[in-house]
């Protein structure tokens, strides 16, 4: 256990490290390419909303983006302040707004048209220091080498190849149903916003390349006890590189293919509990370690006061709904609220076909193939299908206010409850294909 817990912190501290180099360097990259592709395509990101007579298409493209975001991270890419260094820009992530500060809310998309046309002395500067803005890493680079249209193009190629690249290894390793899992999760989190929105794209991204590990690797890492370390660094990747949308999905639908691949292990079903435990203690320490490190290494190297502010926000986004009043008399709303996003009946439909698939496949099992390991894994389902709840009470502030993305949690329910019918049709078939011989 000592071990195990020095491991985790040694590579808790070599990812802060390196996270904080690779976005210095990010920041010593010049800035001119970047502003120039960009400069060309502000009509396309911005404007053509306002033009009567803009492409029909493209308008849908920019409606289903969360643009406000999104200008915000190619601002960011942008910003070189007078006076201030690689690694100040890389503690601080500054942008100039239109913004003062009587009003928390910036104004993200008429600063980046503004940010060509004024003097960075007529706007205000900003700075986003609790988030690690990791995004940069890849955008930055991008926009240095192509327009804005050309990154979106580009990413929304990479998503539906990672997303067949997922679905075809799951057929070629003889688990068809974790590609079908997957593709069913994607519908329950609307896929073309995801697919053309650079913010809401980040944690499902992390979330196939870690689904994609499992499937090729899942027998290495099982060889050399490696299944700990790996959700640390899904957990630390997550925090590097998102903006808190939905992160608890990094988490529950890699854990549920997890799950449904050590089905067939050899390990005894109380260590494939106190494993599974253990593999979301990792996540989470993996999360909220990093996230925490950067308010830790900006505070003491540029006095940003980060740890202040970031303590104050956290304290805001898991206050209750209601300010003062019970932390209980908001759920009902919050849920209602991730609910609302689900506007046409077909997902209440095709839900109820999932669960009612789980609970009959279950049932069927209990009373054909029962065993300890099975049962275990449905434990461990059912509570990963508890994930989005449990994550929905503890930032009911942060999930309803942002319910337009935050609903996407519930994308781990359905991913566990594929898993549930999953895991018990195939303890059924092996009872039988076992019985036959």
């Amino acid at each position: 256990m000592k071990k195990r817990i020095r491991n985790g912190i040694l590579l808790l501290l070599c990812s802060v490290i390196a996270g904080s180099l690779l976005l210095t360097f990010i920041f010593w990259l010049p800035v001119e390419p970047a502003r120039r592709h960009v400069s060309e395509s502000l009509y396309e990101m911005i404007d053509i909303e306002e033009d009567p007579a803009g492409d029909v298409w493209r308008k849908k493209i920019v409606s289903l983006k969360d643009s406000f975001t999104d200008c915000l991270m190619v601002q960011n890419a942008l910003e070189r302040v007078d006076g201030k260094g690689p690694w100040s820009h890389a503690m601080y992530i500054y942008h100039h707004d239109l913004q003062d500060d009587t009003d928390t809310t910036w104004r993200t998309e008429e600063s980046l048209g503004a940010f060509f046309d004024m003097a960075p002395d007529d706007m205000y500067l900003k700075e986003y220091s609790r988030y690690w803005h990791g995004y940069l890493v890849f955008l930055k680079p991008l926009l240095l080498c192509m327009s804005w249209r050309h990154v979106e193009t580009l990413l929304v190629i990479f998503h539906i190849v990672l997303l067949f690249a997922v679905i075809i290894s799951a057929c070629y390793k003889g688990k068809a149903s974790v590609g079908a899992g997957i593709f069913f999760t994607l519908l329950f989190m609307k896929p073309l916003r995801i697919w053309f929105s650079l913010t809401l794209s980040t944690c499902w991204s992390i979330t196939l390349l870690a689904v994609l590990v499992l499937l090729w690797f899942f027998e290495r890492l099982e060889e050399r006890n490696w299944q700990e370390e790996f959700f640390l660094l899904v957990g630390i990747t997550t925090s590097y590189m998102d903006f808190l949308t939905y992160p608890i999905v990094t988490l529950g639908v890699p854990l549920c293919v997890w799950l449904l691949l050590s089905q067939e292990s050899e390990r005894k079903w109380h260590d494939n509990l106190f494993q599974a435990f253990w593999n979301c203690v990792c996540w989470a320490a993996g999360y909220i370690g990093m996230w925490g490190m950067k308010w830790v290494v900006a505070e003491i190297t540029c006095r940003t006061g980060t740890l202040r502010n970031a303590a104050w926000a956290v304290l805001f986004r898991t206050s209750p709904l209601d300010g003062y009043a019970s932390f209980s008399s908001g759920i009902g709303r919050t849920f209602r609220a991730v609910m609302e996003q689900y506007d046409t009946v077909v997902y209440g439909i095709v839900f109820g076909l999932i669960a009612a698939a789980a609970v009959l496949a279950f049932l069927w099992c209990l009373v054909r193939a029962r065993s300890a390991s099975w049962g275990i894994c449905m434990v461990c389902l059912s509570a990963a299908a508890l994930f989005p709840l449990g994550w929905l009470i503890l930032t009911q502030n942060h999930t309803a206010i942002h319910c337009e993305f935050t609903f996407r949690i519930m994308g781990v329910t359905v991913m566990a409850l594929w898993s549930i019918a999953s895991s018990s049709l195939s303890a059924v078939r092996s009872r039988s294909r076992a019985a036959n011989r």
